[in-house]
């Protein structure tokens, strides 16, 4: 998507937000934190594939508490990306989570331990996320901006509550 789509995109007065960041940023901030949320929306996505592909490959294993563990996990990285859809639909960007399910061009891995490792690398990248949420939340503390602080706060704990669950579960996988 070229810069003047974005502006277009972006700045749409029409918009009803849940948190009221739209109108306190700039456009540009908008700009930055929709394509920066954006980007952890693909990686969360990625990470849906990842979990749904394991989830497969998981219906030939006879261990059923294997079964239930990665359904919790889709189910709760489907709400994680549903979350990251409608914050940058706040900040007047946008992105149908049900259409971009479709376009995720994940590598079928070949093998449980293959899809293990594309879940421990699309985690890692999530986690990295944490420090970009928490220097926004600091910069709208410091701008005295409530409705992008608490914004940059349900950002920040949605993602460290969805890092620290697949962590918390796979945590044996992440040395692969």
């Amino acid at each position: 998507m070229n810069a003047l789509q974005r502006l277009y995109i972006v700045s749409h007065p029409l918009r009803i937000s849940r948190y009221g960041a739209h109108s306190s940023l700039s456009t540009a901030e908008r700009v930055e934190i929709i394509d920066a949320l954006t980007d952890l929306l693909g990686s969360a996505l990625t990470l849906v594939a990842q979990l749904t592909r394991g989830q497969q490959l998981s219906h030939n294993v006879s261990f059923l508490p294997v079964q239930q563990l990665f359904h919790r996990l889709v189910r709760a990285s489907s709400s994680y990306t549903d979350f990251l859809a409608t914050a940058i639909t706040d900040l007047g960007g946008y992105a149908e989570t049900a259409a971009l399910y479709q376009l995720i061009d994940v590598h079928e891995p070949a093998c449980f331990a293959d899809c293990l490792t594309g879940i421990c690398r699309a985690a890692r990248r999530l986690r990295a996320a944490d420090a970009l949420l928490r220097d926004y939340q600091e910069c709208a503390i410091a701008n005295k901006d409530n409705a992008s602080r608490r914004l940059f706060e349900e950002c920040a704990r949605h993602n460290a509550r969805f890092v620290a669950l697949i962590e918390d579960n796979l945590s044996h996988e992440q040395s692969l």
